[in-house]
């Protein structure tokens, strides 16, 4: 019987264990998208930066 409860706390345990993991997953979405969002619209500035430098450059170089 002891085995049984024993088992039974475990997997209760796990349960809370993975409810509670996915809960933080869901709080934490809505500030992780900015972030992400926050990187992606850094990266395309840093894109569209090297383009207009390379296209505005008329002086010669390696192209």
């Amino acid at each position: 019987m002891r085995k049984i409860i024993y088992a039974l706390f475990i997997l209760l345990l796990f349960v809370v264990g993975i409810a509670g993991i996915f809960y933080g997953l869901y709080i934490f979405w809505k500030p992780l998208a900015y972030i992400v969002g926050g990187f992606i619209f850094i990266g395309m500035a840093g894109i569209l930066n090297q383009a207009y430098d390379n296209t505005s450059n008329g002086k010669g170089g390696e192209n």
